[in-house]
C-alpha cells in the first residue's frame, strides 16, 4: 500500500514537471516551452510557515485620529498544490489550489482602543482559492502564457457578517504574456498584469526574463513583482537571493458603530522583501527550504471596499482610505517542505529508461 501511494505521488510530480515546463537538466522536447534548463525544483505539494518579527504600526484617520501599536506576532501558514490538467505538443494547462491563514497579535491590546488594532488582533485572515495556468505555442519559438487567479480573502467565516455577499471577499488577478524562447537556457516575454501586488488592484506592464548562465548561475525575473538570482552548488541544493514585492487585500469586519454603513472594509497591504533562501533536497523527491530576510512595508491601509480598480493606486489618490497606516520593517523567516519530481525512482520502477 505504501509503495502504491509513493508511486502515485512521484508519477503526479513528474507529470507536473512537464506541465509547468521546468524539466531540469534535460534538453527540451519543444523549443517554444518557456521553461529553461538549470532552474530550481518544481514545487508540487508545498506546506510553509512564515513568521514576521515584532514591528510597530502607526495610523492616522479623520474618523479616529492617530493611533500606535506593536505587533509582537504575525505568522502565516500556507499550503499549495499544483497539478496538470491538459498536455499536448502545443498546449499545456495546469492548475493550483492554495490555502493560507494569517494571524496578527498586538502587544497589550487591552490598553489600546484604536479600532483597527482591536479588529485585527487575533483575527484569522484566511485566503482560499486557485489558479489556472495556460501555455501555448504561437510560432516555432514564440509562446503565450496566461495566468488567472481567484481567491476568497478575509474573515468570511464570521457569523455576524453571514448576510454579506460572497463576492465581497472575491479577489481576482490575471496576467497574459507573449514570450520568446531564445534557446534552452534563455527565454523572455512582455505582458500586462491586473493584480494586488501593490496592495491596491492595479493594471501594470510586466517583463519576464529567465536565463541560466555561467554553468551554475541563473536569474529569474517577473518584473516588477519579483527577481531571483540563483546558484546551484550541488545537484540537490540551490541558493537564491530574492527581491519580491508581495501584496494583497483582505475584506474584514470592524466591530464599531461608526462604520455601520460598511458591512466590510478592505485591509490593503504590500511589502517589499529582500531575502536569502536555501533549497535542499532531503531525497530527490522530498525537499525543504529556509528563507530569511528583511521586509519593508509600502501599504497597510484600510479602505472602502467599494473603492476598486485604479491605474494609479490609493497611495496617489488616498481620499477613499478610511485609515492610513505605516508599518515598520523587520526580519522575517519562512520554512517550507515540498515534493518535487523524481526521475531516479521512476527509473527503478520501470516507467522511464
Amino acid at each position: 500500500m505504501n509503495k502504491y501511494i509513493l508511486f502515485l505521488v512521484i508519477l503526479y510530480c513528474s507529470t507536473l514537471s512537464v506541465a509547468f515546463g521546468q524539466d531540469r537538466g534535460d534538453s527540451l522536447k519543444y523549443d517554444w516551452n518557456p521553461g529553461i534548463e538549470g532552474t530550481g525544483p518544481v514545487r508540487g505539494l508545498e506546506v510553509s510557515l512564515r513568521s514576521n518579527t515584532n514591528y510597530n504600526v502607526n495610523s492616522n484617520s479623520d474618523l479616529y485620529g492617530k493611533g500606535k501599536g506593536e505587533i509582537d506576532n504575525d505568522r502565516v501558514f500556507e499550503t499549495k498544490l499544483r497539478f496538470p490538467l491538459f498536455l499536448n505538443q502545443k498546449l499545456k494547462i495546469a492548475g493550483s489550489f492554495d490555502y493560507s491563514d494569517e494571524e496578527i497579535h498586538f502587544d497589550d491590546i487591552s490598553d489600546n482602543n484604536y479600532p483597527l488594532y482591536k479588529s485585527l488582533n487575533d483575527k484569522n485572515l484566511k485566503s482560499i482559492g486557485g489558479s489556472i495556468y495556460l501555455m501555448t505555442q504561437l510560432k516555432r519559438n514564440v509562446f503565450f502564457m496566461f495566468r488567472f487567479n481567484v481567491k476568497l480573502k478575509g474573515d468570511y467565516w464570521k457569523e455576524h457578517i453571514g448576510d454579506v455577499s460572497k463576492y465581497t471577499f472575491l479577489k481576482m488577478e490575471m496576467s497574459p504574456v507573449i514570450g520568446w524562447k531564445v534557446n534552452s537556457k534563455k527565454s523572455w516575454g512582455i505582458g500586462m498584469a491586473y493584480s494586488y501586488t501593490f496592495g491596491d488592484p492595479l493594471l501594470f506592464p510586466i517583463f519576464v526574463y529567465n536565463h541560466s548562465f555561467a554553468d551554475k548561475w541563473g536569474v529569474e525575473a517577473f518584473l516588477p513583482a519579483r527577481i531571483k538570482l540563483r546558484y546551484q552548488p550541488s545537484k540537490l541544493c540551490f541558493i537564491n537571493a530574492k527581491v519580491r514585492l508581495q501584496g494583497g487585500s483582505y475584506s474584514i469586519h470592524f466591530d464599531d458603530p461608526k462604520l455601520n454603513d460598511f458591512k466590510t472594509l478592505e485591509l490593503r497591504r504590500a511589502d517589499l522583501n529582500f531575502s536569502l533562501e536555501i533549497e535542499k533536497g532531503i531525497t530527490d523527491w522530498l525537499w525543504a527550504s529556509f528563507e530569511s530576510g528583511y521586509r519593508t512595508n509600502i501599504n497597510f491601509d484600510v479602505t472602502n471596499s467599494n473603492h476598486a480598480f485604479s491605474l494609479s493606486g490609493s497611495k496617489l489618490t488616498s481620499e477613499n482610505n478610511i485609515i492610513d497606516s505605516n508599518a515598520e520593517g523587520g526580519l522575517f523567516y519562512n520554512l517550507s517542505v515540498f515534493l518535487v519530481p523524481s526521475k531516479t525512482i521512476l527509473k527503478k520502477i520501470g516507467l522511464i529508461e
